[in-house]
């Protein structure tokens, strides 16, 4: 899903569909909660995690707060840091 932002934002201002950004946005952060209910992403005690497994999944949610982010502010939209 990440790598079609940079399609997605070229077609959002070739076709004036700012739109497409926010059913990105939306899509995007279902995908990331479906991931992050399957997936275990920090060891925790009596669940361990593979040190590169986990690596690799926090890598990801970090490429999704990015893109999150990079979506918000194209379409004029503040996020807290925090909730």
């Amino acid at each position: 899903k990440l790598n079609e932002l940079t399609d997605l934002i070229a077609s959002c201002a070739r076709d004036r569909a700012p739109f497409r950004l926010t059913h990105f946005a939306e899509e995007l952060a279902g995908d990331f909660h479906s991931f992050y209910a399957a997936c275990q992403v920090l060891p925790s005690e009596g669940r361990p995690v593979d040190p590169e497994l986990s690596r690799a999944r926090l890598a990801a949610c970090d490429a999704v707060r990015v893109t999150l982010a990079l979506v918000l502010t194209l379409v004029g939209v503040t996020a807290p840091e925090q909730m």
